[in-house]
């Protein structure tokens, strides 16, 4: 008995329990692993979605812990070969596959007009604070989705090159 007093006024004293996690969303989400999303769209499409997702799970035992904070950081370029319109970068979490795409996206950026060949860096590194109880899951679903509207004309071909997508989850141990 007074060994565990002793016990829980020794962790007491350590402070607060913090476990940190890095998770590179960038290397899941493609299978090549290089952050590469080709489009090919018809010119004159008013909308087109492509989407990419993956399911992110931390480790397991973490079941009394809760998300303190989430980070994360993403940066893209667009490179534009023909055609023209717009292309919106966006990224979502969600606790389930289902509702991936449904909500408001955590980050998002947009090309504005393009025409032709064309290099725009869609997203600068940005990092964004969440806040939300999607991360208090052990099971995480990321996506990627570009959206594109064309014009009439030839289609519009290019790569968004995902440079960075990475998140960075600060748990809260609960150890009583």
């Amino acid at each position: 008995m007074l060994g565990t007093v002793w016990l829980s006024a020794l962790l007491l004293g350590c402070g607060e329990g913090r476990a940190i996690f890095n998770v590179d969303v960038l290397s899941f989400l493609t299978p090549s692993g290089d952050g590469l999303f080709s489009y090919n769209v018809v010119g004159g499409v008013p909308q087109v979605d492509l989407d990419s997702s993956v399911q992110l799970t931390l480790p397991p035992g973490l079941g009394r812990s809760s998300t303190d904070s989430v980070q994360v950081t993403a940066a893209a370029i667009l490179q534009n070969v023909t055609g023209s319109g717009n292309v919106t970068f966006q990224v979502y979490f969600a606790k389930t596959q289902a509702g991936l795409f449904s909500g408001t996206p955590y980050i998002s950026a947009s090309s504005g007009p393009v025409s032709g060949p064309d290099t725009v860096p869609l997203l600068l590194p940005t990092s964004v604070s969440l806040s939300d109880s999607v991360f208090n899951a052990t099971d995480v679903w990321a996506g990627v989705r570009l959206r594109l509207s064309t014009n009439l004309g030839p289609n519009v071909t290019g790569d968004l090159r995902l440079t960075q997508l990475a998140l960075r989850v600060v748990l809260q141990d609960k150890v009583f």
